[in-house]
């Protein structure tokens, strides 16, 4: 079957498109080879035009093959078909992030909490088994299934800090989305590590348990501006009932120096866990925590 720009896809059925991106379209298929259904991203052809990106893209493609994880969509691989590149994922039947925050508004502490250790422990095996840091992380790329699991999804921008691997990115491009782009990101430094994706996830996470983003401007532009110079506003401004816990742990991910934000993924795998465990078991005190939704 041919999709919406008349490019056929050898091996898969195109059943329906799920959306687009910067870098692509995301096509619902079957794999005519297995009868699985899944989610077949297509590159745009100015990408596939350029050789360095391409011999990147094959690169991570075969790494995020290597990840399993049960918080990870998983990359089944990467190929060609004509002049079109794809990388057949997991489809996963469900919603994601920013849909549920615009449904529900602010989210509980709890769920906030549970949602960040899902991605942290994602990220961490990405980055302790290949190096692999997302770039991207944002509510869009959070997808929930229909079973409440939550799963890191696009892992196809990644970038795999390994040597003689050519540079996906030159100096001074950026990726990233506007909204939760980390600092170093939006100055377009070329060494980036792990700290962009604890940024990116802070951001995300802020977002969800306020009901706010982090910054907000009229232009892509000045929002890199305010990423890469404002400070973060505390999330009590904005949601008073909000623990000190999580309200510290989230201003240390926003640090506008990597260097004082949490120094790995353990970290911050770790913090959110104390801080769900103490919501959902607190200690035998008499204090109760209400697990509604944040009041603004």
């Amino acid at each position: 079957m041919e999709n919406s720009q008349g490019v056929d896809i050898e091996g898969f059925e195109l059943l329906d498109r799920l959306g687009g991106g910067s870098m692509g379209e995301v096509h619902r298929a079957r794999d005519l080879s297995t009868n699985q259904i899944v989610a077949l991203k297509l590159l745009y052809p100015f990408l596939s035009g350029n050789i360095t990106y391409l011999q990147r893209f094959r690169a991570e493609a075969e790494a995020a093959q290597r990840l399993d994880h049960p918080n990870l969509v998983k990359v089944y691989r990467a190929g060609q078909s004509g002049l079109t590149h794809f990388i057949s994922m997991e489809f996963v039947d469900g919603s994601n992030l920013l849909k549920l925050i615009r449904a529900e508004g602010a989210l509980t502490e709890a769920t906030t909490a549970a949602i960040g250790m899902c991605v942290a422990s994602a990220l961490h095996t990405a980055w302790e088994r290949q190096r692999l840091i997302h770039r991207d992380i944002k509510p869009e790329n959070l997808l929930i299934s229909s079973t409440g699991t939550v799963k890191v999804c696009d892992l196809g921008i990644a970038k795999r800090m390994v040597s003689g691997v050519p540079a996906l990115t030159r100096t001074g491009m950026t990726l990233g989305s506007p909204h939760y782009v980390a600092p170093e990101q939006a100055r377009g430094e070329k060494e980036i590590d792990m700290r962009v994706d604890i940024y990116a996830l802070g951001a995300t996470l802020y977002h969800a348990v306020t009901g706010q983003t982090v910054h907000d401007s009229e232009s892509e532009f000045g929002l890199m501006i305010k990423h890469a110079t404002e400070p973060v506003k505390d999330p009590r401004t904005i949601a008073p009932n909000l623990g000190n816990a999580l309200a510290d742990l989230l201003v240390r991910m926003l640090d506008l120096d990597r260097n004082r934000r949490p120094a790995n993924w353990y970290l911050v795998h770790e913090q959110l866990s104390s801080i769900y465990e103490d919501i959902e078991h607190p200690a035998s005190d008499g204090q109760q925590i209400r697990l509604g939704s944040q009041s603004n």
